[in-house]
């Protein structure tokens, strides 16, 4: 197997602790199963960690396809010569770069990973827009991104990624893990979580082809400077204009708005944007 130096250059710690695979593995093909998965998405699978025990599964027969998207090209041609019985598909490339047919299933698909911390993010927003098609993920993320992710209005953590993410999933912490269990460690712990799609989203036209970037523009805006009021903080123009009609106070900043509030603001800079 290749020397650490290249697979910490791209993001990539291997997860070797046995024990917190095991809970991974069996709560994605549990929660696969219970929400009538019939395709699993792991993203990275690396050296295998979670990969092996997917595949050695009792249950891995039920499902019609098992996909792994690896980005680094050795392990993907690695991945493909152990296949020779074609219990999986292996797309290589970068899981961002990748088109949505080469991962997204006409059926419900389940998807787990190991995140790497450079791009955890950005792949997790890109996975959130088909809440239609992913009843459930298990995915582990650096302890931080996490705690951004569940966290509770108004609390520090709060901010524009858990609302963007809030909007349409639940999120639920699974189990912290320390930086031991990797190879190598990185220097902080991680967190697995799983999330769940909300029957509705709680603003479902922000959830939308059309209102999605609006609520995009809405939240970057409105946490940009999260310590000031928001009628000092939003710039002028649409945004300032929308905040003044709607009954939303103000005086307050954007990290102690309710959910209701949110809805109210966005639903008032989407008709004002409508009519500019």
């Amino acid at each position: 197997m290749p020397a650490h130096g290249k697979r910490r250059a791209l993001g990539q710690h291997f997860l070797k602790d046995q024990a917190i695979c095991r809970l991974i593995t069996s709560t994605l093909i549990n929660e696969a199963r219970r929400t009538g998965c019939k395709s699993i998405l792991e993203i990275g699978p690396g050296r295998g960690a979670l990969t092996s025990m997917i595949l050695n599964s009792e249950y891995a027969s039920e499902f019609d396809e098992i996909i792994l998207c690896e980005r680094d090209h050795e392990l993907a041609a690695i991945w493909r010569n152990q296949n020779d019985q074609a219990l999986f598909r292996v797309e290589e490339g970068d899981f961002l770069d990748l088109s949505e047919d080469r991962w997204l299933t006409t059926q419900p698909i389940a998807v787990g990973s190991n995140l790497p911390y450079s791009a955890g993010t950005a792949i997790l927003l890109r996975l959130a827009e088909h809440w239609r098609s992913i009843p459930v993920m298990v995915l582990m993320f650096q302890a931080e991104v996490a705690r951004r992710l569940r966290a509770e209005p108004g609390s520090k953590s709060w901010g524009s990624l858990s609302l963007w993410i809030q909007n349409i999933w639940t999120v639920e912490k699974l189990s912290t893990v320390p930086a031991r269990a990797f190879a190598p460690p990185p220097d902080v712990e991680s967190e697995v979580v799983i999330l769940r799609p909300h029957d509705l989203p709680r603003i479902p036209d922000a959830a939308s082809a059309e209102g999605a970037p609006l609520w995009r523009t809405l939240l970057k805006a409105a946490f940009c400077h999260r310590r000031k009021m928001l009628r000092s903080g939003l710039p002028a123009g649409v945004l300032r204009n929308a905040l003044v009609r709607s009954p939303v106070d103000g005086t307050k900043r954007a990290e102690q708005l309710n959910w209701e509030e949110w809805d109210s603001l966005y639903q008032t800079f989407r008709k004002i944007s409508a009519e500019t």
